[in-house]
Parts: C-alpha cells; sequence; structure tokens
C-alpha cells in the first residue's frame, strides 16, 4: 500500500508451518502451512479487517505477529517511532517489552480470562508481569481501564464467572489496553456474542481507536462486521492473502473470484441476490497438500490450465489494490453493490 508515512508493522514473507509427526519416533513427514508467505503493511490508527473462511489461517497470522508462535520464516518490523524493531529475532526478555505495545483480544470471552482471578487480577497481570505498575499505583491503572470500557471499579472484586459474555468482552478487551499498547490484534472479538451485544462492542473499539489512537488487525469470518469497522480489507485463502484493498474499493469492485463468492453470501435486502449467490464446492485444500498452481483452482468457476499450473503472484493491479489472480485483469467481478456477475 503506498502511504506517505511509514508503517507501524511491516510483515514480509511470514511463514507458520506445523511440522506432522508420525510413528513412535514422532518423525516429521510433512507439514501444515497455515501462513504461506504473507506480506502486508498495517499504519497506525487504521483498522486491518482480515476475512476468509474456517481454517484459512486467519488466527495463525494474528498470533505469529505477536510472536504467541515463533514464525518459520520471513520478518515482522515494528516502527516504534524512530526505532525498528525486528520482531520474530528478539530475545525472550525483549519481547517482553514488545508486549507493551502490541496485545491481543481473544475470540471466546469465558475461556480468556482466569476465572479463580477477580476482575483486578485479570487486568492487572500485564502489569505485574512487565514490571509496570503495582500496589494501589496499579489498582488505579486497572479501574481507570475499567471504565474507559464502560464498567465500573465497582466491579474489581468480582470474578468472572458472576459476568455476562458482553461484560466479560470488555473484560478481556480492558486487560489488552492496560499496558497501554499501540497495536492490537482483536481475533473475531464479538462472534461468540449476540448481535445486540456485538454492536455495543464494536462502537466501543471504534470509540477506543478514537480516544487512545489504536491500530487494529481485526479478524472475523462476517463480512458483514469487517465492513463496518475496517479501513482495508484483506482476504486470505488456505493461508495466502489473495487480496487487499481499501473497504469501499473491495466490496464494490473486487479482483479475486473467492472475494466475489464471500461477498455473494452476504446477507442483502434484495431479493435477486438468493439467485446471485456463488455457491463453492466444499472441498478446501488441505495445507499440508496443497495443489499446483493457484490455491483457489479446485473451486473457481474461472479457472484455466494457467491456474492448475502456475501460481499467481501478489501484485497491485490498481492503486492501493493488490490481487493474487492470473485473470484479475480481465475479469467483471461482483461487488456487494452489484447483482450480476460476468466473466
Amino acid at each position: 500500500m503506498k502511504q506517505n508515512h511509514k508503517p507501524l508493522l511491516e510483515v514480509r514473507n511470514l511463514k507458520q508451518y506445523f511440522p506432522i509427526q508420525r510413528g513412535m519416533l514422532r518423525k516429521v513427514v510433512g507439514y501444515v502451512r497455515a501462513v504461506d508467505d504473507v506480506s502486508l503493511d498495517i499504519y497506525e490508527n487504521e483498522t486491518v479487517g482480515l476475512v476468509g473462511e474456517s481454517g484459512c489461517g486467519k488466527t495463525t497470522l494474528g498470533r505469529a505477529l505477536i510472536r504467541l508462535y515463533e514464525p518459520t520464516g520471513g520478518d515482522v518490523y515494528f516502527n516504534d517511532g524512530e526505532e525498528r524493531i525486528d520482531v520474530l529475532n528478539l530475545d525472550p526478555k525483549e519481547i517482553r517489552k514488545l508486549r507493551s505495545n502490541m496485545q491481543m483480544i481473544f475470540q471466546d470471552p469465558f475461556s480468556s480470562l482466569n476465572e479463580r482471578m477477580t476482575v483486578l487480577g485479570n487486568i492487572g497481570e500485564p502489569l505485574l508481569v512487565n514490571d509496570i505498575a503495582k500496589g494501589r499505583e496499579l489498582e488505579d491503572r486497572v479501574a481507570e481501564v475499567v471504565e474507559l470500557v464502560g464498567l465500573s471499579k465497582e466491579h474489581l472484586r468480582r470474578y468472572p464467572h458472576s459476568f455476562s459474555g458482553g461484560q466479560r468482552q470488555r473484560i478481556g478487551i480492558a486487560r489488552a489496553l492496560a499496558i497501554r499498547p499501540k497495536f492490537i490484534v482483536a481475533d473475531e472479538p464479538v462472534s461468540a456474542l449476540d448481535v445486540s451485544i456485538q454492536a455495543q462492542i464494536l462502537n466501543l473499539l471504534k470509540d477506543l481507536q478514537e480516544q487512545l489512537g489504536l491500530t487494529y488487525l481485526f479478524i472475523s469470518h462476517d463480512i458483514s462486521v469487517v465492513r463496518y469497522l475496517s479501513d482495508r480489507i484483506a482476504v486470505m485463502y488456505v493461508g495466502r492473502m489473495v487480496e487487499l484493498a481499501g473497504r469501499d474499493e473491495l466490496l464494490n469492485h473486487p479482483m479475486h473470484p473467492y472475494t466475489e463468492a464471500l461477498l455473494s453470501a452476504v446477507p442483502r435486502t434484495d431479493l435477486d441476490h438468493v439467485y446471485d449467490r456463488i455457491l463453492m464446492p466444499d472441498n478446501m485444500p488441505d495445507p499440508s497438500n496443497l495443489p499446483p498452481g493457484c490455491n483457489f483452482h479446485p473451486r473457481c468457476i474461472y479457472a484455466t490450465e494457467l491456474c492448475k499450473t502456475e501460481k499467481p503472484e501478489f501484485v497491485e493491479l490498481r492503486e492501493n489494490h493488490f490481487v493474487s489472480c492470473h485473470r484479475a485483469e480481465e475479469l467483471q467481478l461482483r461487488g456487494i453493490s452489484t447483482t450480476k456477475s460476468a466473466s
């Protein structure tokens, strides 16, 4: 993406492979390519939405970026003012320091909190672990962030089991904010919540971004949610980035057939949408045994012989619009604002 300023986070050719082991000696017989050669820039104060089907590698990418996983290869750089931090080459002590700038909001508000600790303990733990605050100062910091997410300081002595799902997610957000990070990976933070509560949490995330100058990588399988929150949208398919563009550009003028298929499934009020829906075969490739050529070609209605033999490059075909498809420039694909597609 072309910008007038330096990215907050630079991702170059990131790979996250998991070994497949078999036999008594646990011999490695292959690898699951959960994230395969992903490159991405994320700029300060923006939200990049990351979408794709379950199992495409979205969560793995988010965890790899902040070193919850140890990536197999590639580079990740975090630009903290004038300092350019090589995230993947930090030792454990330096990683702990990095945590003050990079945090994660987890998907499940029920399993992500320690049930044996109070709200004060859950939110205050990052402050203690990173030696940022303790005692009265810690309690004051936690009380401040709890009120920031819409809860009360009277909740500090209560345990997670006494809160609803939406309240627990607010606690999870407060925990991520406690050490005042610049970058947050939000991993499907509303998927486990009721629709009315989802809206409250999304509005909260928007408000917090404006107040605190946060930068988000927002992971979701729900394009409607991503559409509301994101400045740019990235689409992943079986570990690879297949399209990246500004929100409105991608939603209205997709250039990859997989993106078109995802957009066709977004609920709409027009009756014609039901008949225009693209039904992909339910045979997503095995990430440990990927097909030759384009990973998407077995499910693509536009695939040619070239697609079956040669892997497309991820290139910029329009300004700030990147895509990985051999036929991207010749196809006229349907976006959310259109009802008919053409090949």
